[in-house]
């Protein structure tokens, strides 16, 4: 049993992945998910307050699986996260931080002091010109974490962006595609993130995701969104299912988000000298949306395939109730997390 495990704070479940490696084998050692509190998060207490309720909940989901680890490494939202590309001159890497204060005063809406800076050197060229990957968050919502896992009694091992995470698991498992973009779809929010050569250049976060789109179908179709919920996982955006009136209230949802990935894709390119996108993956819990992939391939003219984080990870050791070939995506960033130390 690994001492260390993945925990993915979203805000319908928290999930939970364990994982050991013997030789260059990835083994799942445990596995579950629990409700997350719901609770509207406008303030620095109000986020105290939540992370509280999250304690109780991965208290209890570390009852039920039985297992007591020792370390955690968390994922921290996208949303709450600065990041940015940013191209400096030849420096050497005693420099790299002060250059990259200099800049984050351009982009970072806190006082540095306020902040933590982290960054990921993507690219150096022939004159030494570095391109460099720059991630910030705000030191009290650090704290805010290290403070829930102490309380649990477990060591906060690393804090992580979903970008950071789910690149672990895109490198194991699509190794053949250079230049992709990672659509994970959350309950609130959906993060998107470009990758080249294993190389993240891009990440953000967007307010739209699957509460969104149950929304819209209740709206749509006067529907509680208990019930809205069970249409949304059966018929999805299927054009044959229901006259198509499930696809024709999720459509305004859907071409918002299919929009910004429009927008990362044109990024890209600028990016990358004319080069397109290869390849578009979805993960998280919208990502099994009935016939959103289909759409998507038609809609942007690229391939999409639904993540799956475990198909590389011999996950015979555990009976467990989810249905990896079909619940796998959901547990896409968990995975990733729990990857850390096994794949650097």
């Amino acid at each position: 049993m690994s001492d260390l495990v993945g925990i993915d704070i979203g805000r319908n479940t928290i999930k939970l992945v364990s994982l050991s490696k013997l030789g260059e084998v990835l083994s799942l050692d445990s596995l579950g998910e629990v409700k997350s509190p719901v609770m509207e998060i406008k303030t620095d207490e109000d986020r105290s307050k939540f992370l509280v309720e999250v304690g109780v909940a991965i208290k209890t989901l570390l009852a039920d699986l039985k297992i007591k680890p020792k370390q955690v490494v968390a994922g921290l939202p996208e949303d709450e996260v600065i990041s940015r590309l940013v191209r400096l001159p030849p420096l050497k890497e005693s420099e790299i931080m002060d250059a990259l204060k200099f800049e984050a005063e351009t982009f970072v809406p806190y006082a540095l002091d306020e902040v933590s800076i982290d960054y990921e050197i993507v690219e150096k060229d022939d004159a030494g010109r570095l391109t460099i990957f720059v991630v910030a968050a705000r030191n009290k919502l650090i704290q805010s974490y290290v403070k829930l896992f102490k309380s649990l009694g477990l060591e906060l091992l690393a804090i992580e962006s979903s970008s950071v995470a789910l690149r672990r698991v895109i490198k194991i498992n699509i190794n053949t595609v250079e230049r992709l973009i990672v659509v994970d779809l959350g309950e609130k929010f959906s993060d998107i993130f470009n990758m080249n050569k294993g190389n993240i250049y891009f990440a953000r976060s967007i307010l739209v995701g699957g509460e969104s789109i149950t929304r819209a179908i209740s709206l749509g179709l006067n529907l509680d969104m208990a019930s809205a919920e069970e249409y949304k996982k059966a018929y999805g955006m299927k054009e044959t299912e229901l006259e198509g009136k499930i696809r024709v209230a999720v459509m305004p949802v859907f071409n918002n988000i299919a929009e910004e990935i429009r927008k990362a894709m044109a990024l890209f390119m600028e990016d990358n000298g004319g080069k397109k996108v290869e390849l578009l993956v979805l993960s998280g819990g919208g990502a099994n949306l009935p016939g959103m992939a289909e759409e998507l391939t038609r809609l942007l003219g690229v391939e999409v395939q639904v993540m799956q984080p475990f198909s590389k990870i011999d996950a015979t050791k555990i009976k467990t109730q989810f249905n990896l070939n079909v619940d796998g995506c959901r547990f896409g960033l968990a995975v990733g997390l729990a990857m850390r130390g096994l794949m650097e």
